[in-house]
C-alpha cells in the first residue's frame, strides 16, 4: 500500500484498510473476541499507520474549522442519563469504589468532588458500601444528568452542580478528585481541567482519574466525541505543569474486557 508513514497515507488506502477491518469482525458474536481482533490488528504496523494517517487527517480538518474544542463538548452536554454514556451497558460502580478507597480519595470528613457522575453509579456504590466521606460533590457538563441525580440521589451530603470542569469555581477546597471515562474526552487534553481544579484543592489533595493508554487522537466517526489516548510519559509531564505530584500508576476494570490505566496525583503539601 506505500503506507512508509502516517503522512504517506492517501484517504484511499486508508479506508481500504477500515473496510477491511469491518468486515472482518463484522459477523462476530461476541463483543470481547471483537475488540481483541481489533487491538490485534490495530498492532499490525501497516494498520496502525494508517489508522493514525486517518485519525490527524480528520482531525486536522476539524481544528481548521476553529470549533473543535466546542464541538467536544456537544455530545457530554446533551447525554442522557443512562448506559449509553458506558458502552451500552449499565456499569456498576464497585470496583472503582474499592481503587479508589484503596488509593486514600475516601475517609471521614473529606470532600470529594466527582467530575462526570453521569447516571450515578460511583454515588450509588458509595452510598450502599458504607464509604466514608463528609461531602461530596457530583459535576457534570450535562444538564439533563445533574437533574437526573438531583431527583434520584437522597443523602444531605451529597451536592450535585451542573458545570464544566474546565471553568467550575467551587465554594470550599476539597480533599479528592475523582473521574472515571471522562477525562479521555477532554480536549485537547485532560490538562485544562486540572490546571483549572489544582488551586481549588486542599494541601496534600488526592486526584485519581482513569485513561486509555496509547498514543491515537482523534474524532471518532460522529466528529462530535473526542478521545485521546496517552502515554505515561506524557501524563507524568502534564502532572508537571500544573503542578501534581504523580503518586501511582495502576489498572481498573469497568467491565470484562475494558481495562483502563488508573493514576493517582496528590495537591504538594
Amino acid at each position: 500500500m506505500g503506507l512508509a508513514s502516517p503522512a504517506a497515507a492517501s484517504i484511499g488506502d486508508v479506508d481500504s484498510v477500515l473496510m477491511v477491518l469491518r468486515r472482518l469482525v463484522a459477523g462476530l458474536d461476541s463483543r470481547d473476541l471483537t475488540r481483541r481482533i481489533k487491538r490485534g490488528l490495530l498492532r499490525a504496523p501497516v494498520v496502525s499507520r494508517a489508522v493514525l494517517a486517518f485519525d490527524r487527517r480528520r482531525l486536522d480538518r476539524l481544528e481548521r474549522d476553529g470549533d473543535a474544542a466546542e464541538r467536544s463538548k456537544i455530545r457530554w452536554r446533551e447525554a442522557p442519563p443512562g448506559p449509553g454514556l458506558t458502552w451500552g451497558v449499565e456499569l456498576a460502580g464497585d470496583p472503582v469504589v474499592a481503587a479508589a478507597e484503596a488509593h486514600g480519595v475516601f475517609g471521614p470528613g473529606r470532600t470529594v468532588l466527582e467530575i462526570g457522575p453521569g447516571y450515578g453509579r460511583v454515588i450509588r456504590a458509595c452510598i450502599e458500601r458504607g464509604t466514608a466521606f463528609g461531602r461530596y460533590i457530583g459535576l457534570d457538563i450535562s444538564e439533563e444528568n445533574a437533574k437526573y441525580l438531583r431527583e434520584v440521589i437522597d443523602d444531605p451530603r451529597i451536592e450535585i452542580m451542573h458545570g464544566d470542569a474546565e471553568s467550575v469555581s467551587l465554594a470550599e477546597p476539597v480533599d479528592s478528585v475523582l473521574s472515571f471515562l471522562t477525562f479521555k474526552h477532554l480536549y485537547p487534553s485532560f490538562e485544562g481541567a486540572l490546571a483549572n481544579l489544582q488551586p481549588q484543592l486542599r494541601s496534600g489533595a488526592t486526584v485519581m482519574f482513569d485513561l486509555m493508554e496509547g498514543s491515537r487522537r482523534l474524532f471518532e466517526r460522529d466528529q462530535a466525541t473526542f478521545l485521546r489516548q496517552y502515554s505515561r510519559s506524557e501524563i507524568a509531564e502534564i502532572l508537571g505543569r500544573i503542578p501534581l505530584e504523580l503518586v501511582a500508576f495502576d489498572r481498573i476494570e469497568h467491565a470484562p474486557g475494558r481495562v483502563r490505566l488508573l493514576f493517582v496525583a496528590r495537591n504538594p503539601v
